[in-house]
């Protein structure tokens, strides 16, 4: 792929991703979805634990494009950033540097910190045993409360013990499996974003065809 195809590539899943995270993110303040678009599930907790796994995902496909059009690309790091709805600026003017960063801020950066405020929810919720006894406080880590698939335990967007339904705006999870998986995704997310910002800083980075004129040189 050309570097311009690789920019509107980039573009595309990273404004998926960040279209993605401002939902979940809206939704869990108790908001409505952007738009009106009808793609988060409803309640605080619900939405961040499902917002985890695709996030991640997406923040590590976006990385991992924007790593490609990184190494392929000049030696300033302005040059590196996928270049968004305009070919033919000069990413090395004061007003094309500005308009880079916040570019990779707010496509790259942004959902990152969406993960991190998606994970505090998720971790600091209450669960519940599906188990009759209504009680609060079983660990999402606990793998020795995965005795089936078939809706082991509940996490709650809010827990009053007094009602029939204790658990409020609450989702299915599977102790101990989900949050691993959750916690593998987002580990490769994070280090395929690393990845792709060393790319970008880095003063060695440089295209091929860059590399093979230095060398004939």
């Amino acid at each position: 792929m050309t570097q311009s195809q690789l920019s509107k590539v980039w573009f595309v899943v990273s404004a998926l991703l960040l279209y993605y995270a401002l939902n979940s993110w809206v939704v869990a303040q108790g908001g409505e979805e952007i738009f009106g678009a009808k793609l988060v599930m409803k309640g605080r907790v619900p939405a961040v634990m499902i917002a985890i796994p695709i996030c991640s995902i997406l923040l590590a496909l976006t990385s991992l494009v924007g790593r490609v059009y990184s190494l392929r690309a000049g030696s300033k790091w302005h040059d590196r950033i996928p270049v968004v709805g305009f070919d033919g600026i000069d990413t090395g003017s004061r007003e094309g540097r500005v308009y880079q960063g916040v570019m990779i801020t707010v496509f790259s950066l942004l959902p990152a910190i969406a993960l991190v405020y998606f994970w505090c929810t998720f971790l600091s919720a209450t669960v519940m045993l599906n188990d009759g006894k209504k009680d609060p406080g079983a660990s999402l880590w606990d793998w020795s409360q995965l005795r089936t698939l078939n809706d082991p335990a509940r996490i709650c967007t809010e827990f009053h013990k007094e009602l029939a339904d204790p658990c409020i705006g609450n989702a299915t999870v599977l102790p101990g499996l989900e949050p691993t998986i959750f916690g593998a995704l987002t580990l490769a997310a994070i280090v395929v974003l690393a990845m792709h910002w060393r790319a970008v800083v880095s003063a060695n980075c440089m295209s091929p065809n860059r590399s093979i004129t230095a060398h004939g040189k």
